[in-house]
């Protein structure tokens, strides 16, 4: 198709306009009641979501391949695009069209992937859903995940004998990694087969990734956190952080700390053993019927439900955290009635740390907020 002739209509320029910033990218418009596809995009969105295929039917454009759905089935649609392998771009109307001159504005306002993705259909709230980045340096790499549903941000550093541990233990969606990586082959792709994004290289300069983290947090340097002496790892989380706000225009003020993955107190529980003791999925079913986390959560919470996972990961050491610990359990077990209780305020809470994040996104609905303040009201109570 003569994309020239495409390009005289007004809304198929200001489409191709936006699908030139973003040529790898399917690109959802928003007309109206609808977010539309053109195009090869078309032809794509089509076949993975099981809509129609048509044309648009005026003027020039006449012979356009055109598929779109209803902006409120977003959230049905959006995982179907992303768990396909395609990184997808929300381009909204930025004015009102009732009262805008000629053409609405439009723009991209977030570009979302498998391990940006949010949606409350996608997300299981006992697990989290962690983008990472990795910087390798000879036999090192610098490692950090961070889940933007929860605010949660980690900065690390490891042998790359190591690596598939790590990766086992954050099982991050996405990748993302310098332009001159070659993955392929190697053992820790080939283990995970994770959705792999590569930037250029120079997005992992040390100075930089440094700048990024303290101009994010507000600080004039890393030291309050615990690893300003983790070079490869700041490399890692700086170049994850660039990322996310300028490719993907995604906001994440509420990333308010990060975290030294440390192995300090901590039993490391290698790959091979988390596998075969099947603590999260089972070798001999699908899914995770009949593995240890099935038998021993019985948390109420969705924060509840992860940190438990957390805890599986990377069981503690320390004799006094763990006698601490088991002193609480015992008080628990002493006091039915007031165990019974808590349990019920519990049960009746909501996922703060998700809320936040979408309210952060501008993504909260107002059920999210009603739910927000039901939560805390309870607070006292606890």
């Amino acid at each position: 198709m003569n994309k020239n002739i495409v390009a005289h209509t007004p809304v198929m320029k200001q489409f191709l306009d936006v699908k030139s910033n973003y040529p790898d990218t399917l690109v959802l418009f928003r007309m109206g009641d609808f977010y539309e596809t053109f195009l090869e995009d078309a032809v794509i969105a089509s076949k993975i979501l099981g809509i129609v295929l048509t044309k648009r039917s005026n003027g020039k454009a006449s012979n356009v391949d055109l598929a779109g759905f209803p902006y409120h089935s977003l959230d049905n649609y959006l995982p179907k695009l992303v768990k396909a392998g395609y990184r997808v771009a929300i381009c909204e109307q930025l004015e009102d069209s009732s009262v805008s001159k000629g053409i609405v504005k439009r723009d991209v306002v977030e570009v979302v992937t498998p391990g940006t993705l949010t949606t409350d259909k996608v997300l299981n709230d006992k697990s989290n859903r962690f983008i990472g980045s990795l910087f390798f340096i000879k036999k090192n790499v610098g490692v950090s995940f961070l889940d933007s549903s929860t605010g949660e941000f980690y900065i690390g550093e490891c042998n790359i004998d190591q690596l598939n541990n790590m990766l086992l233990k954050f099982c991050p969606q996405e990748l993302v990694i310098s332009s001159k990586e070659v993955y392929s082959n190697t053992d820790w792709y080939n283990e995970f087969k994770p959705f792999i994004t590569q930037i250029d290289s120079w997005l992992f300069d040390i100075d930089s990734t440094y700048r990024v983290l303290i101009d994010h947090f507000k600080l004039h340097s890393l030291k309050s956190f615990g690893c300003d002496d983790m070079m490869l790892g700041i490399s890692a989380s700086g170049a994850l952080i660039h990322h996310i706000k300028s490719n993907l225009s995604s906001t994440i003020n509420h990333i308010s700390k990060l975290v030294p993955i440390t192995n300090n107190n901590v039993m490391l529980l290698d790959a091979f053993t988390i596998k075969n003791l099947e603590i999260f999925n089972s070798l001999s079913m699908q899914g995770v019927h009949g593995t240890l986390i099935d038998c021993i959560d019985m948390t109420l919470t969705s924060g509840g439900g992860r940190l438990l996972r957390k805890n599986l990961t990377s069981p503690s050491t320390d004799l006094k955290f763990i006698n601490n610990q088991l002193n609480t359990v015992e008080a628990f077990f002493q006091n039915i009635l007031i165990t019974k209780t808590i349990r019920e305020i519990l049960y009746k809470t909501s996922d703060i740390q998700r809320i936040l994040g979408k309210i952060n996104k501008k993504k909260a609905t107002p059920r999210d907020v009603f739910s927000l303040g039901n939560t805390l009201r309870k607070i006292p109570k606890l």
